[in-house]
């Protein structure tokens, strides 16, 4: 063993002497994420979650995007099991041209002790759940299009780079990392793509205690895009679905600055 990596093995192994690795969800020693909080995740099913949004049980009325005033047909009824909305050549879900978000798709409904593990990540400091999540985004995706292909075929497979939300310069500092840059990287890394760090945040750094409409106005004209993404099929990363005007802000500025296709992943939905 090198030297360098002898030292980094001592070091940690001191450290789970004096402060042991707890689960970020109920604080159990043993596991970052233990066996009994993974459990109690609610998963979100691809087959019925709403392809707008994110939100499960969406795919015949999403009450979600029907609340935030979609026209029937192109937002509140979406492909689903039951529905007649005729699929695309592929089997694959047709495009909405008057939108510049296309699919998304969450992992879990936020609910405990998801929040407890993402508020650990985030503002409690403990970086070694980046690879943790990278993973379970990996898994989410791959089981959506093994097990809903004619919804989510594609979302990770046809993606050309992957992409996530960025926090801005303040959040950055006050954090000292940038926690969906952390996670995308691994996650890049396990899908066998490039790694697109194609966004920047101004403004705002936190909407957690803003309503949906200020969230939308907030969100309006924050992202700049700073790589060349035109022509290119995007997969943008994110750790919560609130209101969905974050990723409908970004897919714009993607759009706008020539991609050809945006879509979404998410740790959880808010529910």
């Amino acid at each position: 063993m090198h030297k360098g990596a002898l030292l980094g093995a001592l070091r940690e192994a001191a450290l789970e002497v004096l402060s042991p690795t707890r689960c970020a969800g109920c604080e159990r020693p043993g596991a970052l994420i233990c066996d009994d909080c993974l459990y109690q995740l609610t998963p979100i099913d691809p087959l019925h979650a709403c392809l707008r949004c994110g939100a499960p049980f969406g795919d015949l009325l999403c009450t979600e995007c029907d609340r935030a005033g979609a026209t029937a047909g192109q937002a509140s009824r979406v492909v689903g099991a039951t529905t007649p909305t005729p699929l695309a050549p592929g089997g694959k879900v047709p495009a909405d041209p008057q939108r510049a978000l296309g699919r998304v798709l969450a992992t879990a409904v936020f609910a405990e002790p998801l929040p407890r593990i993402i508020r650990a990540y985030k503002d409690g400091g403990e970086r070694r759940l980046a690879p943790l999540i990278a993973q379970m985004l990996y898994d989410t995706a791959l089981h959506a299009e093994e097990t809903a292909p004619g919804r989510y075929g594609g979302i990770l497979s046809d993606a050309d780079a992957v992409t996530f939300v960025p926090v801005t310069a303040a959040a950055f500092a006050r954090r000292g990392f940038d926690h969906m840059e952390a996670v995308a990287r691994p996650f890049a890394e396990l899908a066998g793509k490039p790694l697109a760090d194609a966004l920047a945040k101004h403004g705002r750094s936190d909407q957690r205690a803003l309503g949906r409409a200020a969230r939308a106005e907030s969100a309006q004209g924050v992202y700049e895009v700073v790589a060349d993404v035109r022509g290119m099929r995007l997969l943008v990363l994110d750790d919560v679905i609130t209101t969905g005007a974050t990723l409908s802000a970004v897919a714009e500025a993607l759009a706008a600055s020539g991609a050809a296709r945006v879509e979404a992943l998410a740790l959880a939905r808010v529910w």
